[in-house]
């Protein structure tokens, strides 16, 4: 039987079927043409030569297992791919992402891509279950040899390196560290927050750290007599926390988990460790980097527990659950040395190329790459890389771009207030400055839009606004750079600051984004909005005398009163029609509901008994529409829940994994609703996590069903 690493990769393969998303690559250009026959043979030699390169999975609906093909009976065929005029790299990309199927087939396969120059390129796709970043170099090794001396290449097979059990030692160190965790959920105040849909997508982008930056962390290294791995892994916990992961946050670093003596092992050797680092913005950087870097050696000592077992032990009743590490989203990957020199391949001179299988696991992960880099005008030699990867549902490639140059100088800012504490210290780049900086010479008035949602402060005359400067501010009162939210607040010449509950962010031109009253956030889709946005919309409308807007399970529904008591026929649909040319295709309503006056409590629209009628309105459509008797689908998952939790006091409103349910569990309720009900639509896992409820799960079914 598969592994826990193992099946955990599968049932995140699961959550976003079709797709390659536990793809890897080892590819490479060279400056001649490698035969497909040759690769073919030299392919073939290593696969019989690696145990853990034959071993093939097969998976059912509720396990994976596997099993190890004998050597003899692999033969690797290579696919020639010609590119002509077109794009090597899109072309390599669109090889590497094909997703493989877990069906007993090796999960190996390559390819020559041949153009018209007088070159190729050389790629071998291989499945996580399989390989991992750190097998790279001793994977590229294996290959080379074989295509220069088939003959000469010993094929002895080499048995799959095997994880010892996790220490219970081990296990409770863990349990101690992470005892009491509960990570933010809310994702950071920049880009989008966490979507309890599943959407990995992801991208990455490369960034060369600044000289001045690069001799920072060099004196760091010496004066705090830590690795240079732990200085920059400290900068970048301080980096997250000051963008919204708190003062406790845990980031995740990937290590070598090979048993000693076989270090060279290739397959799936590679533990996350979730190091937990709690943030004293009252102590200097010096405190800080003590912390980590007892965090950081104390975690490899127990790198044998992976983080899925750790999730499972650290896991509280009440904390709920969802298709992301709850742990760490945010990963930090030092990688020394590694592969980026030219090679000779089949007598040929080469060189690695970079290409991604279009995913990403975690929100944003950091790769820092230390070492010399031919022709980079490094004086010393010792250019230091950081390769940033992240999920494009939270983060744009522009974003990513602020925090890598913030991250650049904050290392600076050290360099000159090492002393400082790290609360005190600013992560603003150039960049922020001279955006906001823009903003304020301007004038407010144009940086900032009079909606009405600053009505509030229109009383300041005109020649008022020059000596008023607008701040974002973070809930401890700091000032927050371009595109992070928080809220808008209005500092005037004698010192007085006013807060106005508005949330907002500062744009890249110069310009402020009101995104909506604080206490009127949503999510949906995964993107955060307000629906004061939806309310200034319809009050634009001429016919429009009042607008109020609510959220119900996931869904916004915007109730409106006609101006001057005229005529309502159709004006719901003119309505819709404007919101789509006006908003984002997240914050659209599903539906505007035209009503003879909006009810109010306090002078107010009355929000909660708006959001109480649509529900009870949503509650009615779906049991007219729906095929499915709800209340007793209900009572059958309950059963089931009761079951599969062992737990007799579960109700319709009991959250499947908040009470002891995980992911593999989670495929068999699935295939066990299957078999024993008459539900005919396809449940994945992705839904039972975003409605893990009985109640939530049969109301999705009877939608479904609709």
């Amino acid at each position: 039987m598969a592994t826990r690493k193992e099946t955990d990769l599968w049932l995140l393969e699961r959550l976003v079927p079709g797709a390659g998303v536990n793809n890897l690559s080892v590819t490479f250009d060279v400056d001649g043409i490698i035969e497909p026959a040759a690769l073919s043979r030299a392919l073939t030699l290593v696969v019989r030569r690696q145990d853990i390169l034959r071993t093939v999975f097969e998976a059912t609906e509720t396990e994976l297992s596997k099993r190890v093909l004998a050597p003899g009976t692999v033969e690797l065929s290579v696919a020639t791919v010609p590119v002509g005029g077109g794009d090597v790299q899109a072309a390599v990309t669109e090889f590497v992402a094909a997703p493989f199927t877990l069906d007993g087939k090796l999960l190996v396969r390559g390819a020559v891509f041949t153009s018209n120059g007088s070159g190729c390129t050389v790629s071998v796709a291989l499945h996580h279950l399989v390989f991992d970043a750190m097998s790279t170099v001793s994977f590229l090794g294996e290959l080379l040899h074989a295509l220069q001396d088939p003959e000469g290449y010993d094929t002895t097979p080499v048995a799959v390196a095997v994880e010892p059990e996790p220490a219970e030692e081990s296990v409770e160190f863990w349990r101690e560290q992470l005892r009491g965790f509960r990570g933010d959920g809310e994702g950071l105040w920049f880009g989008n927050p966490p979507s309890e849909t599943p959407e990995l997508a992801g991208e990455s982008t490369w960034y060369t750290l600044s000289r001045p930056a690069r001799e920072v962390v060099r004196r760091l290294c010496r004066e705090l007599r830590a690795p240079e791995a732990v200085v920059l892994l400290s900068a970048y916990c301080l980096l997250l926390s000051r963008h919204g992961a708190g003062r406790d946050l845990v980031v995740g670093s990937p290590v070598s988990v090979r048993p000693a003596g076989q270090e060279a092992a290739i397959g799936y050797h590679v533990n996350v460790l979730p190091l937990r680092v709690r943030i004293d913005p009252a102590k200097p950087f010096k405190r800080l980097v003590n912390r980590v870097r007892s965090v950081f050696l104390e975690g490899i000592g127990h790198s044998g527990v992976p983080a899925e077992l750790v999730l499972d032990e650290v896991r509280e009743a009440d904390s709920g659950a969802s298709w992301r590490n709850s742990l760490c989203t945010h990963l930090f990957n030092y990688v020394p040395g590694g592969t980026s020199g030219d090679f000779a391949a089949g007598g040929f001179p080469a060189r690695m190329r970079d290409v991604e299988n279009g995913f990403s696991k975690f929100d944003l992960e950091f790769f820092f790459m230390p070492g010399a880099t031919a022709g980079s005008g490094d004086e010393d030699g010792d250019e230091l890389r950081i390769r940033a990867v992240f999920r494009t549902q939270v983060f744009s490639p522009a974003e990513v771009g602020l925090l890598l140059a913030r991250y650049d100088a904050l290392l600076v800012r050290l360099g000159e207030e090492l002393a400082r504490p790290v609360g005190e210290l600013s992560v603003w780049s150039d960049a922020d400055r001279a955006a906001v900086a823009g903003g304020h010479r301007r004038g407010l008035p144009t940086a900032l839009p009079l909606s009405p949602a600053v009505a509030q402060f229109s009383s300041y005359a005109p020649g008022e606004w020059s000596a008023v400067r607008a701040l974002v501010a973070a809930p401890d009162g700091g000032e927050l750079p371009v595109r992070v939210r928080g809220e808008l607040c209005l500092a005037e010449a004698d010192g007085t600051v006013r807060r106005t509950g508005e949330l907002a962010r500062w744009l890249p031109d110069g310009r402020l984004e009101l995104l909506g009253r604080l206490d009127r956030q949503v999510t949906v889709r995964g993107v955060t909005f307000g629906l004061d946005e939806i309310d200034a919309v319809l009050l634009a409308h001429a016919e429009v005398a009042g607008a109020a807007s609510v959220e119900v399970a996931g869904r916004v529904v915007s109730f409106v009163a006609p101006a001057g008591g005229g005529p309502a026929e159709g004006l719901a649909e003119r309505l819709l029609k404007q919101l789509r040319v006006s908003l984002p295709a997240a914050a659209e309503p599903d539906r505007v509901i035209v009503v003879d006056a909006l009810p109010s409590v306090g002078g107010r629209p009355d929000l909660e008994g708006l959001r109480l009628r649509a529900e009870a309105l949503a509650d009615r459509e779906r049991v007219a529409a729906s095929t499915v008797d709800t209340d007793e689908l209900t009572d059958q998952l309950i059963a089931l829940w009761r079951e599969f939790l062992k737990r007799e006091d579960l109700k319709a409103g009991s959250g499947f994994f908040s009470h002891g349910g995980h992911s593999l569990l989670g495929v068999q309720l699935l295939q066990r609703i299957k078999r024993t009900t008459d539900v005919k639509v396809r449940i994945r896992l992705a839904d039972l996590f975003a409605h893990p409820t009985p109640r939530a799960l049969a109301g999705f079914i009877a939608e479904k069903s609709e």
